[in-house]
Parts: C-alpha cells; structure tokens; sequence
C-alpha cells in the first residue's frame, strides 16, 4: 500500500507542481508596475496621425472613405474606443469629431485593438488598444446635387496614452484636414494601399477584436477575468470526464478494474492503491502532453506574439482547417491508430505490483488516443493561444477529469453495474461531437473578410475532407504497401494541390471595373467614351464562366483600353444594389448581361455567354 500511495502521489505531486507554478505565476504577474495613471497631459509626441483619402476625386452621389492613420511611439499604448477596464482604472476611449462640411459622413470604425493587462496592486485589469500602428476610418457619401469642387474635411481626435510600464498616461488631442475633389470623373488615391482596404474590412465601430471573448468558442481568447478563466478549467475537466465514454475507453474500463481486482488477490486496501496506480499512469500522460505544451511555447515565444495572432486571417484560416479535420475524425471519415510495437507493449503492463498498475493506466491513455486523438489536439491548440500558465494547468486537469473515475471505481467496485452499457450511442456521441466542431469552425470562417475570398478558403476545406475521407476508407487494412503508396499519396497531392490553389489570394482580373455608377454612364457618353457594364452576380454561375473566358483574358482588356472603354460592373447580387434598377426595369434582363453603351448608338446587348471576337466586333461598331 504504502508503495501504490508512493506511485501515485508521485503523479499527483508533480500535477500539482505544475499548477502551483502555474499560480504563483499569476499571483506574481497581478503584483505588475503599473498603477492607477497619475497625470494626464497632452501626447502629441506620443501618437501622431495622418489622414487619407481612399478618392483623389468623386463624382456626385459616390461613397469614399478616408482613413486615420495614427502612429504610436515605441513604449506607448493608445486606448480604443471602447478600452474596457473597471471601478478601479477605466481610460479615457478614443473619440473621433467629424466635421463633414456639405458631404455626410457614417459610423466611425476602429482596426481591431489588443488586450492589455493593467497591473493594480492585488489585482489586474484587461483594457483594449494599440501599439505601433492604429487606424480608424470614416465613409463619406456625396450629395448627387453638390457642386463641383475641392471639399474640406477635418476630424479631431482625443482620447488617452499611456507608457507601457504605466508610470505616465497623457490626454490626445489631435486634429488634421483633408482636401476631396468633386468631379465628373473619380480618381482612387494612389496612397490607399491594400492595407489600409483590408483594415477597413477588419475594423469594427468599438475597436474590440471580433475574435475576442464569442463564446462557446473554445477558440475565444482568454484574457483573466476569473469567471471566464474558471469556466475554461470546468470544461478542461469535463472534456476529460467525456473521454471514458469514447467507444475505445468505456467498453474497457471494467475489464481493467477487475484486472485490477485479481491483482489486489481479495485485498480491498490493495485494490484502493492499484486503482490509484492505475489513475496515477493516466495522469502521467497528460504531464506529458502538459510538457510537450511548455516545450513548444519556450521555443516558440521569441518568434511569435501568441495574444495577436487570431487578428491575422492566415492563423484563423488555419485553425478553421485544423477543426475540420478534427471535425472529420470524429465523424469517422479516418482514424488515427497508435503504432503496433507500442501497442504491443500493453501485454508487459499487466505484471503484478502497483508499478505495472501504473504502467496499465499510461498504456490505457495511450491507447485511448484513436477515440480521444481529436479532443487531445483541440485542447493543445487551446493551450497554445493561452497564458503558458492557464494552457498547462487546463491539459492537466483534462487528465485529472479522465483519471478520477478510475480512481474512485477502484475505490468503490460496486458501482461497475451503474455504469452505462457500451452500445451504437457512444459512436453517435462521438460523431455528434464532430458536428459540433463543425460549428466551431463555421465561426471561423465567418469571422474572415470579403478580402480573404471566403468561398475558396470552405471550398479548400471540403476538398480537405475529401482527402482525409479518402485515406481513411478507400484502402482495407491490410491492403498492400504499393496500394497505399497510390491511393494516400494521391489524396495528400490532392489536398496539397488544392490548398496551393485555393488559399492563394487570386489575381486582380485583367480587366479593371469601376464600381456601377448610372450618373457616370451619361457624363461618359456625352464627353465621346463608350462605357461597358457587366451586369453580374455572385450566386450566378454563367458569370463567372463569363469573367474566366472574356474579362479576365489580357487581350480583351488591352483593346477596351486601347479604345478608351469605362468598364463598370453592375453587382446584382441582392436587390438593394443600384444596378437592378437599370437591369430589370430598363433592359428587362438577367445576369450574366453585358451592355455596351456608345455616344453614337443605341445600347448595345451582348446576354448570356459570347466570344471575345463578338464583344470586339461590338466595341468596333460603337
């Protein structure tokens, strides 16, 4: 007995160091620097700011943006508008005064801020805001009836900065200008980069991430408040307590205990201090994976700053694929087996004595893992977007959750005959699970940009699950090495292929279209310009059949430039864009429908699918 409480206080101790590490990490990271902000004056040397216009020119009745550019000094932050805090320490939000003069101005939206840990004494407050960079932007919309002309703008910006060691925090008060030509032609503003176009994809009116704190995402990052950081450890142990009715774990649990009960030879006491080996060595398996956790964040801190990375879509992307292939194998479409010599290695486990007890219970967590491989992955990807702290105490507790069972059948062996049966509802457990990753990552791809081409990031993710479907059904198990040398390396080339193809950003279509503009349509014509519109849609299939063998042929758009054509395209995908009216009601049509309008003709329709020498012979009637 007293060798088992050896055993298996071993493997509690060390459990138990982790967390109380763990703790003391915390209790010494709530005792930070910074302290309730002692004066406040003006930063301009802090945070600067610029604006710029996404138009060099608009025309009458158009929408343009302009952004606010703000750089932040190095060791500084500036508060979001919406910066969060408590009764103890609440700053001072961004606010941005817009003095729109004859245009009309919308919502003000902020690029996705950061969580910060603010250090009051005994405890810590999460706010949100920015380092280095910061931008928030404003839409302007033109009257159709304004004259011609340079428009002035100006914003005024105020709001808070602090140092990041929170010895000094400084009130902003910023202003800037920013001229606009009304004209008859618009013009982009060379300065309006592909940045400041994905930023105002991503920015939201608050500031706040929209990856921030969306439950039941499991994904949300954590930022310490102790109800969430409690509700995170609860389903740590319950994901551990789900694992012992997978169909690979809860079939074999009583065999092992009354493995366990011919072990101990009628010896309660010795029954007791073999199950607690037995959990003993599961738990042994999680300190492991809680290591593996520890190991790959020291390596990988230096080169990666963990609290941003759901502001980049790659790493959204990536984490949507990892749940989908999870999401698979719970499904069944392949599974993941542990190699036959360590499986193999059960069969010396079972020798006598309260180390081959713990030897069991490793081995038996071990080869659970075909039925717990997907749950195991999630809760390490957690892990690695949490506090070091937080993501190893949570592993631990999963293994606390899966080995407490064990612990207390031994304890009590008559409860075997309340367990459930084994039967068909543990595999539809299982595949239930799968759909709820399904879900999850669902969210995921929600939470990408138009920018980041949605449609072929999903695509790229059923293709993913084809492949997976393809390793893990198309082959028996004893099929040969040369057959599934063909067949699975076939599926991986497919999914490689694929995701080379598809997770790519596409290039711009060779011809350039101006957004669908009616107003420009006669001031064009009447200056002597033919003007095509493309009337098109994103749910019609024929369009894009249109845009891959017409407009996005080279040819096509150098002899529309070379006759100085405006190509516009008229979105009708829904029925609120302003190119139904003139598609329905003047040219009682459907997409896909091209119409050349000419200074010396009538319209000119070219519907459905044509020929690029058709659409040349058109221009050159026109």
């Amino acid at each position: 007995m007293r060798t088992c409480m050896r055993l298996f206080f071993i493997a509690l101790c060390i459990s138990m160091g982790w967390i109380a590490t763990a703790f003391a990490q915390v209790e010494s990271g709530l005792q930070g620097p910074m302290g309730v902000p002692s004066r406040f004056s003006q930063a301009t040397a802090y945070v600067s700011m610029k604006t710029v216009p996404s138009q060099a020119q608009v025309t009458p009745g158009g929408v343009f943006h302009v952004a606010l550019v703000f750089t932040i000094a190095q060791g500084w932050s500036f508060y979001a508008p919406d910066p969060g805090g408590s009764a103890d320490f609440k700053p001072l939000g961004a606010k941005v005064a817009v003095n729109p003069g004859n245009l009309q101005g919308a919502t003000v939206l902020w690029s996705p801020a950061s969580p910060h840990q603010t250090g009051l004494g005994a405890t810590t407050v999460t706010t949100y805001g920015y380092s280095r960079k910061a931008a928030a932007y404003v839409t302007f919309s033109v009257p159709a009836n304004l004259g011609q002309g340079p428009k002035k703008l100006t914003f005024t910006v105020e709001g808070q900065t602090c140092s990041d060691d929170g010895a000094k925090c400084l009130n902003i008060h910023l202003e800037d200008s920013v001229d606009v030509n009304v004209a008859a032609v618009s013009m982009p503003n060379p300065a309006w980069d592909t940045t400041l176009a994905s930023g105002l994809a991503e920015a939201t009116p608050t500031g706040q991430p929209r990856t921030v704190g969306l439950s039941p995402s499991i994904f949300a990052v954590t930022t310490g408040p102790p109800l969430a950081t409690g509700a995170a450890l609860g389903l740590a142990i319950l994901a551990g307590l789900i694992l012992n009715v997978m169909p690979c774990v809860l079939p074999v649990i009583p065999l092992r205990i009354v493995s366990l009960a011919e072990l101990a030879r009628q010896s309660r006491r010795r029954l007791v201090g073999l199950g607690l080996a037995f959990a003993g060595g599961i738990l042994l398996f999680f300190v492991a994976l809680a290591g593996i956790n520890v190991i790959l964040r020291l390596a990988t801190s230096r080169a990666f700053d963990w609290g941003r990375h759901f502001q980049s879509p790659a790493f959204r992307i990536g984490m949507a694929m990892l749940i989908v292939a999870l999401a698979v194998n719970l499904l069944g479409a392949f599974a993941v087996l542990v190699p036959r010599r360590l499986a193999g290695l059960e069969t010396h486990t079972h020798r006598g004595g309260y180390l081959g007890s713990l030897g069991m219970g490793l081995m038996m967590a071990i080869l659970a893992t075909p039925c717990s491989f997907a749950l195991l992955v999630l809760t390490l990807a957690w892990a690695a977007v949490q506090p070091l702290w937080l993501g190893s105490v949570a592993i631990l507790l999963v293994g606390v959750g899966m080995a407490g069972p064990h612990a207390i059948l031994a304890g009590l062996p008559g409860l075997l005959a309340r367990l459930p049966r084994p039967g068909r509802w543990m595999e539809l457990l299982k595949q239930s699970m799968g759909f709820a990753l399904l879900l999850v990552a669902l969210w995921l791809f929600s939470t990408l940009s138009s920018d980041t081409h949605v449609a072929r990031v999903i695509g790229c993710a059923v293709i993913l699950s084809f492949g997976l479907w393809v390793w893990g059904n198309w082959l028996p198990y004893d099929a040969s090495v040369k057959a599934k040398a063909l067949v699975r390396g076939g599926a991986v080339m497919l999914m490689v292929a694929t995701g080379w193809w598809l997770l790519r950003a596409p290039r711009p279509m060779a011809t350039e279209f101006a957004p669908f503009d009616e107003s420009r349509i006669a001031t064009a014509t009447a200056a002597g310009r033919m003007v095509l519109v493309d009337f098109t849609a994103d749910w019609c299939l024929s369009c894009k059949i249109v845009d891959m063998q017409i407009y996005n042929d080279r040819s096509i758009a150098e002899a529309m430039k070379a006759r100085n054509v405006l190509a516009m395209r008229g979105d009708v995908t829904t029925a609120d864009l302003p190119a139904n009216k003139l598609l329905y009601e003047q040219f009682k049509g459907a997409p896909p429908l091209t119409v050349i309008f000419s200074p010396h003709r009538p319209p000119i329709r070219l519907e459905g699918k044509f020929s690029k020498t058709e659409l040349i012979a058109v221009l050159d009637r026109s």
